[in-house]
């Protein structure tokens, strides 16, 4: 029988001091790459970067076939549709209200006396 062992390297708890656009960006990375979590994000970035993978350019991407400009290549009628899309939201009607304010503590007071 073989039993195979992963070797996984013990984590070091450390303390980063960063920029706060920049932890906001890394957050957001953490999000979509690393599951949520930002010292999964900070050890991926470092793993990129000794390896380095860490900005290297990507892969020119095509857009080809993703917008069809079919009927009006010049956009000459472009005016008039935007226009025409405009006039429809308007069209339509909006039901807005206004929040009631909170109750005051003194008249929620008053409601829970009983008198009489």
């Amino acid at each position: 029988m073989i039993t195979a062992y992963a070797f996984i390297m013990p984590k070091q708890p450390i303390s980063l001091t960063i920029e706060e656009t920049n932890l906001l960006w890394l957050k957001g990375r953490a999000r979509v790459t690393a599951g949520g979590s930002v010292s999964a994000a900070v050890d991926q970035l470092v793993a990129e970067a000794r390896s380095g993978r860490l900005g290297r350019a990507e892969s020119p991407r095509s857009v080809v076939g993703t917008i069809d400009l079919a009927q009006d290549p010049l956009l000459t009628d472009a005016d008039s549709a935007i226009r025409a899309v405009f006039a429809g939201s308007l069209a339509r009607s909006i039901v807005a209200r206004e929040a009631r304010a909170p109750r005051s503590s003194k008249t929620q007071l008053r409601k829970k006396t009983v008198r009489g």
